[in-house]
């Protein structure tokens, strides 16, 4: 497989490496090695978009920009803050005690949880998306790769605004805007903020009520200080919230069966033919849905930059975050109220890092680093009974003998888990290039990472009956307490890698670096409760190798960049789902390998593309005693694919403008973009279920409209998923299938997390 991968790579080559017609305007600047330099002169794998790209395409949130760029997808689940943010198909899940596989970072600073980055982008300047480990250049570990993001600096050049509003389709509403204002020679202070409100997209059949509303506010300060040319210091503070009813969660069409659809009737006293409605994707459920959630985080940070006579810089990046999100949610999503959940999470850190960057342009340039970091992690989880639980047909279903028995005792919060983690890292890393000629580059990183992490977890039943749809003897262990000592893990990790520029607009390079996520604890209530072992798993390590090449064809007006890799991992961290709960665990062992290309083509000064495109190979070289299929054995999936890995990923953006003659000093333009996604399992499971296979899809999207000359103002009509193209970001097991009479052939009723249907409107933006 790795000849076919590496001879699709030379194929690559050939196919963009034709003429071409026009000089490419706009160079992409990127910081992936700490420093600001061109796209094209960075040799590693990195797609990058810039702000009037992320602006052109209405991007609103790191989910959009996954649409663009390859390898790197997220899906969401049924809370809209768990999110699985995956680059080359390998993703932690969610907001549990798991570190996340791809590091996010924003202006340097660390966000270590998916839901803390779910909110509006705006006022950007960049986002880079780095493939393979890049532990030796950032602050946290990051074994897949890194979200890189940059907002807009305050300038001293002279007072700047931008404002914009926009409506749309489900009422959705928006207003934002930033400012930028000197505030003297060596000061000045930018402000930005965005307000953005829309109805859902989801009608209820069994309440009548419109849901997944959504109502989000972004605001930013910076405030830079210069007093001298060696010495800046910056300092920023934000606020984010979100209110949101919810995603859609139907049922797969097909994947029901009489029996299971039988039982929900009668527990609803409906008929069984409105439960299942005639679509999945027409965002229609049958089913109690009052999901609600509350998110707020806010962070301050100092940024200090000390630049010395012999032009080494020295920098200090300070940060303290919060995030808190609070979320309730009908868990199951039957036709009556029935154990909903009430989840709270609470993430308070601090990070300090200190950088030490040599002046370039000599033989020798290096960065070296010290990053401490401490996370406290809570998470509150409380199911309730539901109206409904102990109704004589519930009763009966369960077991539970006399529904009486079961009403008397307490209906709130009958399972209460805490969990609480304490996370202490420190690290020192560094990364030399040794520049042996013009042309030849060679450069080592390393890393060394000391992690020591506790936990204590408790959950309590506060009535017997909470356990009876799952195991029945377990009394015994009603209030445990489970103290886990908690662990300490260091690890070292490398880079190693060199470039050559065949000509001045063709660099080739080779790489081998290896990534390190830490173990973590298990944050969920089980019945029966997991024994220490179970609730703790361990480390897991990556080795990525990659071959790559960066052209500039026909002077300036084509670049081609294609990587061509494969990443081993170790001890790979997965999770196992039991009917009701899910359990991280190391597996086994996965090989990820394929190629990766990104292209942008000016063919004439009117009409630019952009474009990427990944193919990835995808196998588990090691995973026995793997999840079984609904109601079958333990599975041994060695020589399968691994789920959210889709073998083909691609997009094109295609942009034209040019002078409108009927109105002097106006442009006019257009702008069409399609995005593809292949075949891949998306089942929350990794067993293989043939049920939670999501057919490849494309997705259309464009724009039209106005804009001054000097760009002053625009007026732009859009619509994103212009086929109103249905699919699945997640598929999982409907909870409590067995009970309901749901299993049957080693197949279960399947929940479809439905992504975003057709939506438009119309946007006006003012510059000054």
């Amino acid at each position: 497989m790795t000849n076919k991968v590496f001879l699709l790579a030379g194929a690559t080559a050939l196919i963009f490496s034709s003429p071409a017609f026009a000089q490419l305007e706009d160079e992409i600047i990127v910081t992936a090695t700490k420093r600001a330099e061109s796209i094209q002169d960075v040799p590693i794998s990195i797609s990058a978009y810039g702000a009037e790209f992320i602006e052109d395409s209405g991007v609103q949130d790191i989910r959009d920009i996954a649409l663009y760029s390859p390898n790197f997808t997220i899906s969401s689940s049924s809370q809209l803050s768990n999110n699985r943010i995956a680059i080359r198909g390998v993703g932690s899940v969610g907001n549990a005690g798991i570190e996340p596989s791809v590091g996010v970072f924003i202006d340097g600073i660390y966000y270590p949880r998916p839901g803390a980055v779910i909110g509006n982008l705006m006022d950007i300047q960049a986002v880079e998306v780095l493939r393979g480990p890049q532990g030796t250049l950032f602050g946290r570990n990051t074994p897949m790769g890194a979200l890189n993001v940059r907002t807009k600096d305050p300038s001293m050049a002279g007072f700047e605004g931008n404002y914009q509003i926009g409506y749309g389709s489900q009422n959705a509403f928006n207003i934002g805007g930033a400012v930028n204002v000197p505030l003297g020679e060596n000061t000045a202070m930018r402000l930005s903020g965005k307000l953005s409100d829309r109805d859902g997209f989801g009608d209820n059949l069994l309440t009548g009520e419109n849901f997944g509303e959504r109502k989000d506010l972004n605001l930013r300060g910076k405030l830079l200080f210069q007093p001298s040319d060696q010495l800046s210091v910056k300092l920023t503070a934000d606020y984010g919230k979100i209110q949101s009813g919810g995603a859609t969660i139907a049922f797969l069409n097909g994947t029901e069966n009489p029996a299971f659809i039988g039982t929900l009737g009668a527990l609803a006293g409906a008929d069984s033919s409105q439960i299942v409605t005639d679509d999945t994707f027409d965002h229609d459920i049958y089913q109690d849905h009052r999901d609600d959630l509350d998110d707020k985080q806010w962070g301050l940070a100092g940024e200090v930059t000390y630049e010395f006579g012999s032009g080494h810089e020295l920098k200090s990046i300070t940060a303290i975050r919060n995030w808190d999100a609070k979320y309730f949610e009908s868990a199951i999503r039957l036709p009556i109220q029935l154990f909903p959940r009430k989840t709270d999470y609470d993430n308070k850190t601090f990070s300090q890092e200190v950088q030490l960057l040599s002046p370039t342009g000599g033989a020798f340039d290096y960065l070296l680093g010290a990053f401490y970091y401490k996370e406290d992690y809570t998470i509150s989880q409380d199911f309730d009974f539901g109206a409904q639980f102990c109704i004589p047909v519930v009763a009966g279903l369960a077991g539970l003998g006399a529904a009486g028995a079961c009403a008397a005792g307490q209906q709130i919060d009958v399972s209460d888990g805490d969990f609480d983690q304490d996370l202490e890292s420190l690290a020192v890393f560094g990364q030399g290039t040794f520049h042996a000629s013009e042309q030849l580059s060679f450069t080592l990183g390393g890393r060394y990472t000391d992690d020591t992490k506790t936990a204590d977890f408790t959950n309590v039943i506060n009535n017997p009956f909470a356990i009876a749809l799952s195991v029945r003897d377990n009394e015994s262990r009603l209030g445990m307490n489970i103290n886990e000592n908690g662990f300490n893990t260091s690890q070292f990790t490398y880079f190693a890698n060199v470039s050559y520029d065949v000509t001045p607009d063709a660099m080739i390079f080779a790489t081998t670096s290896t990534g390190y996520k830490s173990g973590g604890f298990n944050t969920d209530g089980t019945f029966p409760a997991l024994t220490r072992q179970q609730r703790i798993f361990g480390p897991e390590d990556t080795t990525n190798y990659e071959l790559g090449i960066k052209t500039t064809l026909a002077d300036g007006m084509w670049t081609l960049n294609a990587t061509a890799f494969r990443l081993d991992i170790d001890g790979f961290q997965d999770r196992a789902f039991d009917g009701i709960s899910f359990i991280t665990r190391n597996v086994g062992s996965l090989r990820q390998q394929g190629l990766e290309v990104d292209t942008t083509f000016r063919p004439m000064d009117q009409l630019s593309f952009m474009g990427g495109l990944s193919y990835l190979d995808s196998e588990f070289t090691d995973y026995r005693n793997a999840s079984p299929l609904p109601g079958g054995p333990v599975q041994d999936l060695t020589g399968e694919r691994a789920h959210f890995a889709p073998k083909w990923q691609g997009s094109m953006v295609a942009d034209w403008s040019d002078d409108f003659s009927m109105m002097g000093g106006t442009m006019y333009f257009l702008r069409g973009e399609v995005q593809h996604t292949g075949t891949q399992n998306i089942g929350a499971n990794t067993n293989q279920n043939p049920q939670t296979v999501q057919e490849g899809y494309s997705l259309l999207n464009a724009r039209v409209g106005l804009r001054a000359d000097d760009d002053q103002w625009e007026l732009n009509l859009w619509g994103k998923n212009l086929s109103d193209k249905g699919y699945c970001l997640t598929i999982f097991d409907q909870p409590f299938a067995p009970q309901l009479n749901g299993v049957r052939n080693l197949q279960n009723p399947q929940r479809c997390s439905v992504g975003a249907p057709l939506t438009y409107g119309v946007e006006l933006k003012f510059r000054h």
